[in-house]
């Protein structure tokens, strides 16, 4: 019983829950709670019941004597090291860090207790006080006369809480004016009202009077004046007219000591690119009226006149101020910058403005920079090790270019293509050049096209090397990729990012007389009329150009209210059109074009507790005199970020099953070996996702899709799209996962069953009743275990 240890007089709150909200979001009333109740999960509290379990073993005594005991070992190791300061330093914050570590675990409990919850011993004061807090954000929202009142509840020791709130008529705005003595403000105010957050007939909003105020602020800083604060903004309300009106005055104070704000311009701009060196005077170059200043010039000024927004004779501008650091730091090969201003002597000028001079300073980052990285990485059958190594050289042309080298290889193993029972070992290993640019380097462009969208040209090159024991393949890849992104206000991340990339080449080199036999019998068995796969593993030249366009509104930990959106879009194979033959020895030249859309919604619901939804499509066909894409531009179903409760790539295509013959016990049963590559792809999934506990979070989900061709094969009957009857060949999928989020990564468990398999017999195609919790852990058609990093949409 959750209530036994509890004293005679108290009570636990396990609810509080808000009712009549009409427009106001129950989640911000939630925010406002003075005592949060414990969490109910079926009518029980399993944090409560974790946390009374974890203080079976909780001895605050036993703490205390270890950290007295810490406390004197360090005292001792200070005394013995008393001639050597950086010695003292690194003692007393290694003892420091354990005696923190110690002293949150005596306030917060041991780790057991800390991963559920302590009991929440009702309090009528604070419920007063939760009520004071609604009465105040009520009104801040425009509520004056709303009302609101709270039910106890009780049954047995446990108190649940209805807060039953009416917000009644909200005050509106009916008239805007301005009380701003300064005429030179006030014209500057009223220039920027277009943009203004506040419209007669909006509600009263504190929050968005906030945000005014921030606008004004931005407004007039960015517009000269300088030494402007915050402080000289208010807004007066009147509500003394009736009729749930308001009257609001925004008004600007003039300066204590002055009768009007003063408008700064810039002078000077100084740029320097290294440290000091003390006596010792720097070299100076002028350029666009910007003067760089250094020991070593090693930045072409050129191209760092293209991130500097400052400028002499400018009013200054908290904007570009900002928008110049953002440029530099983009550039990734300044450590550090900023950007001071100083007031000049003398500092009026000939229009009668008081001027500045602004100083830009950037550190240099390192040179050369090294990454290493090990690993394991885990597909199907047996996991193995892989490890990478990459090089960075910063500036390596004194144009803020960027070189990246790198290294990597892998084992791993997955199933034998010739024989399903047996483990086959990959062993991997490539190598890669990208050389970047911090400009659009494109002809009759001058290198200042997109200048204010942080632009990168970038070519690459990448060689892969691949061996089996049923073959070898070889990968070689360039490409030249334009990249520029915007951002939906100044200063925010970006929301939109543009990868146009006008040159793609892939050549694959297969070696086929290297193919073991029963490999080769066994692609011919597993292709049943698929030219697509036996095409995958012949030799071959892919170019083609590509358009990728990213919309996203959410952060790493998709923790916000967001929107997400990508389109890629690939046109192949239309050299030999354009003139250009690029036919090479037995290399098959693949003509293809393929479009790829996919959006995703991500709603939070408070309390740690989300949900998100995804739509994926695409379609790709031959085109031209090819009858056959590359293999890689197929789209496949199934997997740790499609319907999980496939194997990966082995859904589809549309309701053709797959069989597999038993020569020696003369049966067929259905195969899922094999791959399942579609020129048409629908799919989609949903997932509730909420905290357990601590760093561990859960997930319900759903997942539908599949694979089409898009022409009728008539070897494989039900594969092809049709609009009569696709809907009725969507696979399905649900489950349940498990996320250990460690801040910088999320480990991910996703255990998932299949419920509609659109490839059964009919009849049959509903199989939930066959799950079975056991086939998480063997080999099953019917369940499947994901293991992957980060959210799988």
């Amino acid at each position: 019983m959750p209530t036994k240890n509890l004293g005679e007089d108290e009570q636990l709150l396990v609810s509080i829950k808000p009712e009549g909200l009409k427009s106001i979001d129950p989640i911000a009333i939630q925010g406002l709670y003075q005592q949060e109740p414990n969490r109910l999960l079926f009518g029980s509290t399993p944090y409560l019941a974790l946390y009374n379990f974890g203080k079976k073993f909780y001895n605050p005594e036993k703490i205390d004597q270890r950290m007295q005991r810490l406390q004197a070992k360090r005292d001792e190791k200070i005394k013995n090291a008393t001639t050597e300061p950086a010695k003292i330093a690194r003692i007393r914050d290694r003892f420091n860090n354990r005696l923190e570590r110690l002293q949150k675990k005596k306030e917060k409990g041991n780790f057991v207790m800390q991963l559920g919850e302590p009991p929440a011993i009702y309090d009528s004061t604070l419920m007063e006080r939760t009520m004071d807090q609604i009465d105040i954000y009520l009104n801040s929202k425009g509520y004056f006369k709303h009302t609101a009142e709270y039910e106890k509840q009780e049954k047995g020791k446990r108190v649940y809480i209805t807060l039953n709130i009416t917000e009644n008529e909200p005050y509106r705005y009916t008239i805007l004016d301005y009380g701003i003595r300064d005429e030179a403000v006030l014209d500057v105010v009223k220039r920027a009202s277009v943009r203004s957050l506040l419209k007669p007939g909006d509600i009263y909003d504190e929050q968005v009077l906030s945000e005014e105020r921030d606008r004004l602020y931005n407004v007039l800083r960015n517009n000269g004046y300088y030494d402007f604060a915050r402080a000289y903004l208010e807004f007066e309300p009147d509500t003394s007219f009736g009729g749930n009106t308001v009257r609001l005055r925004t008004i600007v104070q003039n300066p204590e000591n002055d009768s009007l704000h003063r408008v700064y311009t810039i002078k000077n701009v100084y740029f320097k690119t290294d440290a000091d060196r003390f006596g010792i005077p720097r070299d100076t170059i002028v350029y666009n009226g910007v003067k760089y200043v250094a020991y070593d010039h090693k930045y072409s000024t050129k191209i760092l006149d293209k991130k500097v927004d400052i400028l002499p004779s400018q009013p200054y501008s908290q904007l570009r101020t900002s928008t110049t650091q953002r440029k530099l730091a983009d550039l990734d090969v300044f450590q550090f910058n900023n950007v001071l201003y100083n007031k000049v002597n003398n500092p009026i000028d000939s229009t009668g403005n008081y001027q500045l001079n602004a100083f830009v300073n950037a550190v240099p980052s390192k040179r050369y920079q090294e990454t290493t990285e090990f690993g394991l990485t885990y597909t199907e059958r047996r996991p193995g090790p892989f490890s990478s190594i990459r090089l960075r050289i910063r500036n390596i042309f004194g144009g803020a270019e960027n070189l990246d080298l790198g290294l990597r290889g892998s084992v791993e193993g997955q199933v034998n293509l010739a024989d399903v029972n047996q483990t086959t070992m990959i062993r991997e290993i490539g190598g890669d050049i990208a050389l970047s640019f911090p400009v659009i380097l494109a002809p009759f462009t001058n290198k200042k096209l997109l200048t204010d969208y942080s632009p990168r040209t970038r070519i690459y090159t990448g060689y892969t090397d691949e061996r089996r024991q049923e073959y070898e393949r070889r990968l070689y890849e360039l490409s030249l990729n334009y990249i520029w992104q915007k951002s939906s206000r100044p200063l925010q991340p970006p929301t939109l990012q543009y990868i146009f990339s006008p040159v793609n080449l892939d050549i694959s080199r297969v070696k086929e007389t290297e193919f073991s036999p029963e490999f080769f019998n066994s692609l011919i068995e597993l292709s049943r009329g698929d030219s697509a796969l036996l095409a995958s593993f012949r030799s071959g030249i892919t170019p083609y150009m590509s358009f990728n366009v990213i919309y996203n509104t959410n952060d790493f930990k998709q923790t916000r209210n967001a929107h997400y959106f990508r389109t890629l879009a690939e046109v192949g194979g239309l050299t030999k059109e354009l003139g250009l033959d690029l036919s090479i020895g037995d290399l098959q030249t693949f003509q293809f074009a393929r479009i790829n859309p996919d959006y995703r919604r991500y709603i939070p619901l408070g309390n740690n507790r989300y949900f998100a939804y995804r739509f994926n499509a695409g379609i790709g066909s031959p085109i031209l005199s090819s009858n056959v894409m590359p293999y890689e531009k197929y789209f496949f179903a199934g997997g740790a970020s499609s319907v999980r409760a496939w194997r990966t790539r082995r859904l589809g295509p549309g309701s053709y099953p797959t069989f597999k013959t038993d020569t020696l016990n003369n049966t067929t049963e259905r195969s899922f070996d094999s791959e399942q590559p579609g020129e048409v792809l629908l799919e989609g999934s949903a997932e509730y996702r909420f905290n357990i506990f601590s760093f561990l979070n859960g997930a319900f989900f759903v997942d539908a899709g599949n694979v089409w061709l898009l022409k009728e094969d008539t070897s494989r009957p039900g594969a092809d799209f049709k609009l009569n009857r696709f809907y009725n060949e969507i696979a399905v999928g649900t489950g349940f996962g498990l996320r250990l989020d460690f801040s910088v990564m999320i480990l991910r468990f996703d255990f998932a069953t299949k419920v509609y398999d659109p490839a059964g017999l009919p009849g049959e195609r509903f199989i939930i009743n066959d799950f079975r919790f056991s086939d998480f852990f063997k080999q099953s058609n019917q369940s499947n275990l994901s293991i992957g990093i980060g959210y799988p949409f």
